[in-house]
């Protein structure tokens, strides 16, 4: 039987009425009766002749406030300012067993993602009007177009077992608790001219140096409510803000080859910001430096052997490597026989339960429900993901042995009951806590760098401080770093980004810059021969997890409905120890660079 729980109406009760030292705004009122009316007459009057009817539906409609604030050299170069709402809307037809989704049809364009999302309809504008009829009537038409492509696929995919009778899978979508949360944070109203003042004064910082030949500093304040209503009872609302700096800056080296680094801070709000402004200034001073180091950076061809990855780096090797295997997604029913493409992106992890897959000494935590370590900030805590699903702490690792992956309320054969974990349509991390039995100090860990670059046969070993985001190689000159890494997942490999800051270290412990490198190969098995970690941890707030999504992302464009109630990939928290890899194989860049200035930065005169 279809119909709007009593729990559910009981929220919306409450809500209305307000409780002491609350207001509810009357938008906020009209907009949840809206929903709340039009998911009950679309449980029970939408139907196509003898097709099915939904058996489950959601809505969710994030608000969204943006302020863009853009300095060049101490001056104001842009300001953006802009407020809108996205709906989107999930109907399933059929039952839990067997529904429209994760089938991959050939109308679904790249890999059937249309297929993929059943009757997932996102990334449409709402109105942000509070006209209660304006609103039935765009809920009515998605969700009226959202039904007919989910009775489409669901046809599509009875065709397409029915040709496959000995096809094992799992049920799609499993039965969980009702959850309910209405957040209480309130945001900080920004003040623009004060942001302009900001950004103007970490951006004047850049100046008077001729060697940079362009420079950018954005400050970027966003606010989003978030609204989460299902058939299953689940309700949210969530109340978030980010205030975001990102400084970037490059150079030319001799040779031509571009230089390019980047700065960004994150913060709950721009006042926490402007507290830190004396030691901004100061990371905004290390970025120069580093620009000018790394324009004298040596060029290596290509390199095999052991590396340590250590500072910033440690937290982007972990997101990279546990982004991509932490979840257990099911494989989607393919038109033709099989799993189809996708198939080929499926995490190897989801065999290896119970199997050995870091060495013995290494444990690892997701626990998204931590809000801080050590007083640093974790920005991968959230308290509900985008199914309406309570975050949850899960023991992922233990000595070394996969214990269990994230979950979806799209259960596998292996694991039916959701984690929380929902972030992006993909089951993705919020905050690792990486431990370990074993440790050594940083000098200890150096000198056993050495002595396997002695046993290896190598002159120099390689050192990580940096990689790079995928958001800087997919609007930079990176792109040839995004198709390796797509190709590494293509192969069943584990996704790395190229390296930003990077070392050769000599065998009397010296240091020199080298240019950024790729990564040719990187294996599951090889995680299991890490040589040795530090006795002590890092706290890292890592901005872009690597999945599968966010890989296509970046090569493709926006998923639109693919990336879930967040929109983003978000933040995964990571708290581990620097890594000793016994062996990584790179290849360096090329050597078509763009000819240098004929004449000189007019600053230097």
């Amino acid at each position: 039987m279809n119909y709007v729980p009593k729990l559910f109406l009981l929220v919306l009760l409450s809500l209305a009425v307000g409780t002491p030292g609350q207001s509810t705004k009357d938008t906020d009122d009209v907009l949840i009766r809206a929903l709340q009316d039009e998911m009950e007459r679309s449980l029970t009057e939408l139907q196509i002749d003898d097709e099915p009817p939904p058996y489950f539906l959601s809505y969710t409609v994030n608000e969204t406030s943006m302020s863009v604030i853009q300095s060049i050299l101490g001056g104001s170069a842009d300001s953006n300012h802009s407020t809108n709402r996205n709906f989107s809307v999930n109907v399933r037809v059929g039952d839990r067993e067997l529904d429209n989704t994760n089938f991959e049809g050939s109308g679904g364009g790249m890999f059937g993602l249309g297929g993929l999302l059943g009757g997932l309809f996102g990334g449409g504008s709402f109105p942000l009007t509070d006209s209660y009829d304006e609103l039935r009537r765009v809920i009515w038409m998605n969700t009226d177009s959202a039904y007919k492509e989910a009775v489409s696929s669901l046809a599509a995919k009875k065709t397409a077992l029915e040709q496959q009778p000995s096809l094992e899978r799992a049920n799609d979508f499993n039965e969980e608790e009702p959850f309910e949360y209405v957040s209480e944070s309130e945001f900080t109203p920004i003040d623009i001219d004060r942001v302009t003042a900001f950004a103007n004064e970490l951006s004047s910082v850049l100046k008077g140096h001729p060697e940079l030949q362009q420079t950018s500093t954005i400050v970027t304040y966003v606010t989003n409510k978030r609204t989460y209503i299902d058939s299953d009872g689940n309700f949210n609302r969530l109340e978030s803000s980010l205030c975001t700096v990102r400084t970037q800056a490059s150079a030319q080296a001799e040779d031509g080859a571009m230089v390019n680094d980047y700065l960004t801070v994150y913060a709950n709000n721009c006042e926490e910001l402007y507290n830190d402004i004396e030691e901004l200034k100061q990371r905004h001073e290390q970025l120069i430096a580093s620009v000018l180091e790394f324009k004298n950076a040596e060029h290596v061809r290509a390199y095999t052997g052991p590396v340590l990855i250590t500072d910033e780096a440690t937290g982007d090797f972990f997101s990279q490597v546990l982004g991509s295997r932490a979840g257990a997604v099911p494989l989607p029913v393919s038109e033709s026989s099989g799993f189809g493409m996708m198939g080929m992106l499926q995490n190897p992890f989801m065999d290896k339960i119970e199997a050995r897959v870091f060495p013995r000494f290494l444990s690892v935590v997701n626990d998204p429900t931590i809000r801080e370590h050590d007083g640093v900030s974790l920005m991968g805590s959230y308290v509900v993901d985008s199914e309406g699903m309570p975050a949850r702490r899960t023991e992922l690792i233990k000595d070394g042995k996969l214990l269990t992956l994230l979950t979806t309320r799209a259960p596998t054969k292996e694991l039916n009951k959701s984690t929380g974990s929902n972030r992006t349509g993909t089951p993705l991390p919020g905050n690792l806590f990486i431990s370990s039995s074993e440790g050594m100090t940083e000098e200890e860990l150096k000198q056993e760098l050495l002595m396997l670059v002695e046993d290896s046969g190598n002159d120099y070993g390689i050192v990580i401080k940096r990689f790079s985001d995928i958001g800087s190689l997919a609007l930079g000159a990176g792109f040839d770093g995004i198709v390796a890494v797509s190709q590494s997942m293509m192969g069943g490999g584990i996704p790395l980004l190229p390296t930003l800051h990077a070392y050769k270290v000599e065998k009397d412990g010296t240091e020199v810059a080298i240019r950024p490198l790729t990564v040719t190969s990187f294996s599951d098995s090889q995680l299991k021969d890490i040589v040795a970690v530090s006795d002590t941890v890092r706290v890292h707030n890592v901005s872009t997890p690597f999945s599968t999504s966010t890989l296509m992302s970046a090569l493709f464009g926006s998923l639109g409905g693919l990336g879930g109630a967040f929109g983003s990939p978000g933040f995964l928290g990571v708290v581990a120890p620097d890594v000793l890899l016994e062996e990584l194989s790179f290849q360096g860049g090329g050597t078509g660079h763009p000819r240098l200035p004929i004449v000189a930065h007019p600053a230097s005169e």
